[in-house]
């Protein structure tokens, strides 16, 4: 299994990531099937930033409408940890399943060494389950740091 992530919208993300550290950034990846084609960022509304995420619920709802209008779809969730690695944690996985968006691939961006930001993509199982997933961009498999 494998997601297909165009390297402008990695650097998009990883910018994203960048420019909100230390507290986590948030968003969509948007496209068709397991294509994306643009990334689109969300407010991180959670009063703890630092360590958790939570998207503004009416810019979701103005996202979703919008992708629906361009026959498009959320692929991923994305979000940054800034100092732990590039993995779901127990409260991602329990958000995840809480919330229903089991369907959505989940991309990292992991900003342990900030020079060399890493991104990851994962699924999310009803059951729990946390499996990575290869990131394709531009026709090759990501190889997981900025350049």
């Amino acid at each position: 299994m494998a997601i297909k992530i165009p390297r402008k919208v990695l650097a998009q993300i990883i910018s994203h990531a960048l420019e909100e550290d230390p507290d986590e950034c948030c968003g969509f990846l948007i496209g068709k099937g397991s294509e994306v084609i643009r990334s689109c960022r969300a407010r991180n509304v959670h009063e703890n930033r630092v360590s958790r995420y939570s998207m503004d619920p009416v810019q979701v709802m103005e996202i979703q409408q919008e992708a629906d209008n361009r026959n498009e779809r959320f692929v991923a969730i994305y979000h940054s940890h800034t100092y732990t690695q590039g993995y779901p944690s127990e409260t991602d996985i329990n958000n995840a399943v809480d919330s229903g968006w089991t369907d959505p691939y989940y991309v990292l961006v992991s900003l342990v060494e900030k020079t060399r930001p890493v991104v990851r993509a994962y699924t999310i199982g009803d059951n729990r389950k946390v499996d990575e997933v290869v990131i394709v961009t531009d026709g090759q498999a990501y190889r997981g740091a900025s350049s």
